[in-house]
């Protein structure tokens, strides 16, 4: 050991006399530097704009473009320049021959030329670190230990870096070979991962192989041994084969055991690294404060009562617009999409069916016939047409229709199965609120929602601009009931039909044409029985939902509401949440809204017994309600103080009753529209009326669905430096700390000279 420790002292020595060394820890502070200065200057100038701000330590340090991220993208050029000497200027110098006879083992002389790498890279390390001073006073609450793991990462990277380019440099005599043929490389260990993704057996090898993304992923919080054992059997790989190649020079034996013995290695190493990749044998530790990069408690507690066998099987049509998900060179992307549930589900399956189907795009598309179109889609993507289902195939599997043969998977369990979307937002894939509500579908059954229907109701089915489907049944939405773990059944109030006691809660939206006595009645019985309900109105059909209104002791009152505004219509209102709402559920962030288009107010008329909360105001200085025939698109209609008094009205109710052992609880409301698709739509008004909807089927089930993935709030939020301490920070950072190195360089470089 002690020889070790020479041959490395000797080496950090020779590197410190050399300018590479000082101008790499200088160019990678200041690249450093640039990104933490300017990004900590941006979430300065967002502060003082009043936007929140969240986990800043992750945003400073890793994500897409923290500090470490943006220096790991660039190490692979810096790692060469370092080590492309170490035994090439050995070769050249001659004094390769004096180490070989000299009294020092192979195995000493790789090991202590490779310790003084790594004692580099930890001095590149501590370096670096004085960054976490800085953004120790410069942010509130750090996650210093985050941090410290994210620097782990860094430095496992560089080992690895160098021992491949160690192994490089001991192959030539000449330092630019050896460090052109380290990047080849390092560019083949982050590419490898794309080669041969249509064969299942070389996919799963070459990703193992492949590098790239592991030391991100450890950067970003999640450090698992699948990881962490393949950094260490790379820098063990790249250090056998040093010491094999130079034990090889010096031996007469025959080509082919040389060559086995770099096999063996290889396939020993490649073998542990496969067994250890396992979901059934790889470990998780979670660096974050908050675990987010692990399931929620509630996520754990679903996943912790599956104990039989778990199936995701993904539908493919090769002419859906989704299909590149499903594709062979994407795989292992998309099984990594669902590593948090394998992690507690190792025995998780993955199962892929590839066919091809007429689709609602389809018919728009008259210049190809169905097999034209899927043979050059497969082609396009990787597919083989001949293993594709076709569609006579595909009628085995009737699920799959029902949701229009589009991309989408099916999760299935103990013989139930339950979809599981991808959706049309910038994510696409489901998240854990999706996965989880889909588990728990499965293992307690959906919460059960009625929507009645036979009288001119607002429809769940439809996509005009009045329906309901976005909210409730869009198969694309995320937020979508049925996606949150809701199934939607259509109920008719017709001769015959009654409603189900074990409905979770009946929703009646809009009828426009008015409710016979015996349809009343069935609605009536059901509440008696402590039915709940969400009853919407509209400011054109009071008489015909007033006499349900009544059933609560409710009315909707005459007229439309109007609200001031310079920039919308009369009619839009942005209401208020009263303070109780907090108390029974309906907590948001400051500030809140909902957004409601052509509403009216509601009073309460008589008692029924219910408990009744106001949960939605108007604005009292901008709010009137205007009675009378009002076509705002005709007539100009403004404020008249001798007429009009503005006022703050509730729009929104909430009512409860204690029956039995069981809490009823409904809602009403003065306007259906805030739940429309037109609504949901809006884009020219910050709303919460998707995440309102949402909260209130939560209420109605007690929590159950959607499923709550609820996490501590971010502690690092807020910036405590301002913006002229930020500019002295740049100037210690990216000038005086860089000329000290490189001062310091200079000065140990002279003074060896002048020696």
């Amino acid at each position: 050991m002690k020889k070790i420790i020479r041959i490395a002292r000797l080496e950090l020595s020779l590197m410190f006399y050399s300018p590479i060394a000082w101008l790499i820890l200088g160019i990678v502070f200041v690249q450093c530097a640039f990104v933490y200065t300017e990004t900590l200057y941006d979430k300065e100038t967002q502060q003082q704009l009043e936007r929140p701000l969240t986990v800043l330590t992750r945003i400073l340090f890793a994500g897409d473009s923290g500090v470490l991220p943006s220096i790991m993208e660039y190490m692979y050029l810096y790692i060469p320049l370092l080590t492309m000497g170490i035994f090439s200027r050995e070769y050249q110098s001659g004094s390769i021959k004096l180490l070989q006879s000299s009294p020092v083992t192979i195995r000493q002389m790789v090991l202590g030329k490779y310790l003084s790498l790594m004692a580099y890279g930890f001095i590149l390390i501590l370096l670096l670190m004085a960054f976490i001073g800085f953004a120790y006073f410069s942010i509130a609450r750090l996650d210093v230990s985050f941090i410290i793991c994210d620097f782990a990462a860094l430095f496992l990277l560089v080992c690895a870096y160098s021992a491949i380019g160690l192994y490089m440099s001991s192959l030539t005599a000449y330092q630019v070979v050896a460090a052109i043929s380290t990047l080849a490389v390092l560019a083949l260990l982050n590419y490898i991962g794309a080669v041969g993704q249509q064969y299942d057996w070389i996919r799963e090898l070459t990703y193992w192989i492949s590098i790239s993304g592991r030391a991100e992923n450890m950067v970003n919080g999640l450090i698992t041994t699948k990881d962490l054992i393949y950094f260490i059997l790379v820098i063990l790989l790249f250090l056998s084969f040093t010491m094999l190649g130079l034990s090889h020079e010096r031996s007469n034996e025959n080509k082919f055991i040389k060559s086995a013995r770099y096999l063996a290695v290889f396939a020993a190493v490649v073998v542990i690294g496969y067994l250890s990749s396992l979901p059934t044998t790889t470990v998780y530790f979670d660096t974050t404060r908050v675990k987010d990069r692990t399931l929620s408690v509630s996520g754990q507690e679903i996943v912790g009562r599956i104990r039989d066998s778990l199936k995701i099987i993904t539908y493919t049509n090769v002419i859906d617009h989704k299909a590149a998900y499903g594709a062979s060179q994407n795989r292992n992307a998309d099984v990594g999409q669902f590593e948090q549930y394998q992690r507690f589900i190792p025995f998780m399956e993955m199962e892929y069916v590839a066919y091809y189907d007429s689709t609602e795009s389809f018919g728009y598309d008259t210049t190809q016939t169905l097999v034209e179109k899927a043979k050059k889609s497969a082609d396009a993507l990787g597919f083989n047409f001949k293993r594709l289902y076709t569609p006579a195939q595909m009628k085995a599997y009737p699920w799959v229709a029902q949701e229009g043969n589009t991309f989408v998977r099916f999760v299935s369990y103990k013989g139930q199965m339950t979809p599981l979307r991808m959706y049309d937002d910038l994510m696409q894939y489901p998240k854990e609120p999706e996965i989880s509500a889909a588990l728990k579908r499965l293992l307690d059954g959906p919460a059960r929602i009625g929507v009645v229907s036979g009288n001119g109701e607002r429809s769940s089915n439809q996509m005009n601009e009045g329906g309901l489907k976005i909210i409730m049944n869009g198969p694309g939405q995320r937020g979508a009931l049925y996606n949150q773990g809701f199934q939607l059944e259509q109920l008719d109030l017709g001769d015959g039909h009654r409603i189900s006691d074990s409905l979770d809660a009946i929703v009646i939206a809009d009828p426009q044409v008015p409710y016979t006595a015996q349809q009343v009645a069935k609605v009536k019985d059901y509440l008696d029985k402590g039915g709940n309900m969400l009853l919407l109105g509209d400011v054109k059909h009071h008489q015909v939902i007033n006499p349900l209104m009544h059933l609560l002791g409710l009315t909707l009152e005459d007229g439309m509401l109007l609200q001031e505004s310079e920039n919308f219509e009369l009619s839009l209102l942005q209401l208020h949440f009263d303070a109780a709402a907090a108390d029974n559920g309906f907590k948001f962030y400051p500030k809140a809204k909902v957004v409601m288009n052509g509403a009216s107010a509601i009073k309460v008329v008589e008692d029924k017994g219910f408990a009744i909360t106001p949960l939605l105001y108007t604005d009292s200085a901008t709010t009137w309600n205007k009675t009378g025939d009002i076509d705002l698109n005709k007539t100009k209609v403004t404020f008249d103080p001798s007429k009009d008094t503005k006022a703050k009205l509730p729009v929104a109710m909430i009512l409860t009753r204690d029956i039995g052992k069981r809490t009823q609880k409904i809602m009403v409301s003065g306007d259906a529209d805030y739940m429309s698709n037109a609504e949901m739509s809006r884009f020219n008004i910050s709303s919460i009326n998707a995440m309102f909807a949402l909260r209130t089927f939560k209420w109605f089930t007690d929590g159950v669905y959607p499923v709550s993935g609820g996490r501590e709030a971010g502690q690092d939020t807020v910036v405590t430096v301002s913006r002229s301490a930020i500019n002295i920070q740049k100037i210690l950072l990216i000038g005086l700390v860089p000329l000290v190195i490189l001062g310091s360089g200079m000065y140990i470089l002279r003074r060896r000279k002048r020696k």
